[in-house]
């Protein structure tokens, strides 16, 4: 059985690193690996953005000054994951190395096309994002942007509980760890919910449809791996 996931396109270096380091983890290795951990975690981060905020951005054909203010936001949110993620790495024992391993695993899926990074959404989410572009399609402009506005917080959700939340649950961090990784993950929240406020209504009818196409490309089914 398929279930509906919301995916973006690893590259092959995010790949090929990432399913080095499973490998070791999970065949016996006997040392952390910080600097790996550092290193996959600030590729995963930068192609995470590239997704779901530049490239989006640029598939609207947004005005210099909008796109600027993208470009910000994924600045913000980048300084602040590095942060964690540079403070974290050095922490992490073996037993946290091989859990990190097994939480990359559980988010990579297998395409005809190549390896994805995704995470499942329920049918309901996934019907959503499906019939955002039909309301374009149809000159429902005002619902198309309401819809699509909640379905962008309802995302963002979604992708800070399993890229922030699963992952910090996971490795158990100790309560500094975990104050620092709970700064960074309200940061990323109010950052990305401030943009879709403040960019959806500044869309015009075209920019709203190729909004609306781009994230109904963006969902695809796969086969459960029993996270």
């Amino acid at each position: 059985m398929t279930n509906p996931h919301v995916a973006f396109r690893s590259s092959d270096t995010l790949h090929t690193r990432t399913d080095g380091f499973i490998s070791r983890m999970q065949g016996g290795a006997t040392k952390p690996e910080p600097r790996e951990i550092e290193a996959i975690m600030a590729i995963f981060m930068e192609e995470a953005l590239q997704a779901f905020m530049v490239r989006a951005a640029e598939a609207t054909g947004l005005s210099p000054s909008l796109f600027k203010v993208v470009n910000m936001t994924c600045q913000t949110i980048n300084k602040a994951t590095s942060l964690v993620i540079g403070r974290s790495a050095k922490k992490m024992d073996l037993a946290q190395n091989k859990a990190a391993a097994d939480y990359m695993d559980s988010v990579r899926q297998q395409g005809s096309d190549g390896w994805y990074v995704a995470f499942p959404v329920s049918e309901g989410m996934a019907i959503k994002g499906s019939n955002l572009p039909s309301l374009c399609a149809n000159g429902d402009y005002d619902e198309a942007r309401r819809e699509l506005e909640e379905y962008l917080h309802a995302i963002t959700d979604e992708s800070i509980k399993w890229y922030f939340e699963k992952p910090m649950d996971l490795l158990g961090f100790g309560p500094v760890l975990r104050k620092l990784a709970s700064v960074g993950v309200e940061t990323t929240r109010k950052a990305s919910r401030s943009l879709i406020r403040n960019l959806i209504p500044k869309l015009d009818d075209d920019q709203l449809t190729s909004a609306c196409g781009y994230q109904a490309d963006m969902l695809m089914r796969f086969e459960d791996r029993k996270h």
